[in-house]
């Protein structure tokens, strides 16, 4: 086993958590049926908690080259992939089996909480493309910093405000933002 087989299965149990959690809460809120009072909004966080996953996840197919890994990157990874898993799982409501559940409400409440951590997987983001992009030659990686950044700037104003058109607007700039991300600065896995 080499060493990126190695960390990538224990990132892997991570992100997998991440997702059971974010699908399971999905179908628990399909369940719940018309006791939800959907919110738009909330929904996009949860869909962008999915893609951060996903970019992160596949993202770490670059690094599959490395011959060694230091501790301290196993470490920075690590705290990455746990940083996602949190951004999944605060974005998740708690779906009681009676009684309503208002995911208006629920982002009203929780919304700054999911929004940070998706801050903190941004920063984590940002710090790994300038890190590993020059240090293990990823030139793609120092690239999608021309993304990153702008994420990073509109998910601080979303924390900052968390009014529908601000959060609508912010959502909408992601979308287009990961829509660069996946055609321009995410190369097939080969």
């Amino acid at each position: 086993m080499s060493a990126f087989e190695h960390v990538i299965v224990l990132l892997s149990f991570v992100y997998a958590l991440a997702l059971t959690h974010l699908l399971s809460v999905v179908a628990c809120l399909i369940r719940a049926g018309r006791r939800v009072r959907f919110s738009l909004i909330q929904a996009g966080w949860m869909l962008n908690a999915l893609i951060t996953i996903i970019a992160n996840w596949i993202g770490y197919w670059d690094m599959r080259q490395l011959p060694s890994w230091s501790v301290g990157t196993i470490l920075f990874v690590l705290a990455m992939a746990i940083a996602n898993y949190l951004q999944a799982a605060l974005v998740c409501p708690e779906v009681s089996p009676e009684g309503p559940v208002d995911l208006i409400a629920f982002h009203a409440q929780q919304g700054r909480r999911y929004i940070a951590a998706f801050v903190a997987s941004v920063l984590f983001a940002l710090l790994a493309n300038v890190v590993f992009g020059s240090a293990f030659n990823l030139a793609e990686w120092s690239q999608q910093n021309l993304v990153v950044i702008p994420m990073l700037a509109v998910s601080i104003l979303a924390m900052a405000f968390l009014s529908r058109w601000v959060q609508l607007f912010v959502l909408a700039c992601l979308a287009g933002l990961w829509s660069i991300y996946f055609v321009e600065l995410q190369q097939a896995l080969h």
